[in-house]
This record gives C-alpha cells, sequence and structure tokens, in this order.
C-alpha cells in the first residue's frame, strides 16, 4: 500500500477516531472501506445513454421544424 496525505477539518478528524474506535479498526481502515463504499456505488446512467439507442432512428428532414404550410389551421 502506498501512504498519502490528507488535510480534514477538525469535525471530520473527530468524527473518525471515534468511529474508529467504536469498531476496533484504524482510522485509516475506516478511510479505505468508505472509499471503496463511496466509489463502488454506480453513476445514474446520463440521458444519452438511456436514449442512444434512438439516436438516428427518426425519419424525415433533417429540420423538422420545416413542413408545407397548405392547408395549416383547417380542415
Amino acid at each position: 500500500m502506498e501512504t498519502i496525505t490528507l488535510k480534514l477539518e477538525r469535525k471530520h478528524i473527530a468524527l473518525l477516531k471515534e468511529r474508529a474506535k467504536k469498531l476496533g479498526r484504524s482510522q485509516a481502515a475506516i478511510v479505505r472501506g468508505l472509499i471503496d463504499e463511496h466509489l463502488a456505488t454506480k453513476q445514474k446512467p446520463s440521458l444519452h445513454d438511456l436514449s442512444k439507442d434512438l439516436c438516428g432512428s427518426v425519419r424525415g428532414p433533417k429540420d423538422l421544424s420545416t413542413r408545407p404550410l397548405t392547408g395549416y389551421g383547417r380542415d
């Protein structure tokens, strides 16, 4: 393992020490566990990821705002 240095606020250090003492683990083990837990959570897919299979599936003019106005507003 490699060693790193972190700058934490006093309240976070106090919480870390309290958690380590309560669980009987080292502060480093607590931090490693929290990092693993955080990084393991799957990110929500983006809108593009959810709809990328639909890209290019629409047929018609490239600019959908253009259309003939004959009979527009009439039955």
